[in-house]
């Protein structure tokens, strides 16, 4: 079957994709604006030909003013759509089996493809907010381990939500890795590709680390919410905030979520989810047991 001849995995998926793709020609963006993914992925989406996740649905969401509602009943039928499909795929496909080809990326292979090669099974960040409210920067710690064999290159992605100019955020590689690509991407998202010290295999004895840092020049105060999207494989994320003396938030709350919609929403009244406030500014909380969870710290000033 042609490209031309291709049509969508189901109705609803073609109605879902719809959705997206207006939503995103309505904010002036491309398929090249949506950070981590290709180009091709984000036409397949937009067609009906894949599925999004629930992450690329809620970037539509929050970065192309897609109404939230109706993109979550949209996607949920789209899902129901899907399983029934695999519903009578599940025979066929474990009849053949699941059969790995050569793996080889390229600091130009999308991010999907190049996080197919390993797991981060630990992740530490470090955020310092000045006076004004401004994240300054961002020390991240990464632990790895491949999960196929060769691997050279990770790839990782930040925002400045609140300011998507051009040049607002920079990436300094530290230990254990060098700058492969770097990419900016319309709505203030930064992707970078590093290059390991050495090539990783399965089989290595002890898992990898590396670091970097994310450089912010922004006079914006940043948006009051820090959230890491957990992969398979995590087991933990370390999260540290240091705000400036004297301004500091009135409220902070940390949130652990499978839905991504749900870091939205603030914490309820006396929650054992909220810090006890600390005049020094400091906050910080270790996630673990994290698969497929939404993790984070949020704030109100």
């Amino acid at each position: 079957m042609t490209r031309a001849e291709r049509v969508p995995v189901s109705d609803e998926h073609r109605d879902l994709g719809r959705l997206l793709r207006d939503a995103r020609a309505s904010a002036g963006a491309t398929t090249r604006d949506v950070a981590l993914y290709s180009s091709g992925h984000i036409s397949n989406v937009e067609n009906g030909h894949v599925m999004p996740s629930t992450e690329l649905v809620y970037y539509y969401v929050k970065e192309f003013g897609c109404d939230g509602h109706v993109a979550r009943q949209a996607l949920d039928r789209a899902r129901r759509a899907s399983e029934e499909r695999r519903r009578t795929q599940r025979l066929v496909q474990r009849s053949q089996g699941q059969r790995w080809g050569a793996f080889h990326v390229t600091p130009d292979s999308p991010a999907s493809e190049i996080r197919e090669g390993y797991k981060v099974r630990e992740s530490e960040a470090y955020y310092r907010v000045d006076e004004r409210g401004v994240i300054t920067e961002v020390d991240v710690i990464r632990v790895i381990r491949a999960v196929q064999p060769g691997v050279s290159l990770i790839s990782v992605a930040h925002n400045y939500h609140y300011d998507a100019e051009v040049g607002v955020l920079s990436l300094e590689p530290g230990i254990g890795c060098s700058l492969a690509a770097l990419r900016e991407t319309g709505f203030g998202y930064l992707y970078a590709v590093l290059r390991l010290d050495r090539e990783l295999n399965p089989d290595d004895g002890d898992a990898y680390s590396l670091s970097y840092r994310v450089h912010v020049s922004s006079s914006v105060p940043a948006r009051p919410l820090l959230r890491y999207q957990a992969r398979a494989g995590n087991d933990r994320y370390a999260l540290r905030v240091l705000f400036t003396p004297p301004v500091l938030p009135q409220e902070v709350w940390w949130f652990s979520e499978r839905d991504v919609f749900a870091t939205e929403m603030p914490a309820p009244a006396q929650s054992e989810r909220i810090f006890p406030a600390n005049p020094s500014g400091f906050y910080f909380r270790d996630f673990t047991r994290i698969d497929n969870l939404h993790t984070g710290i949020a704030w109100r000033w």
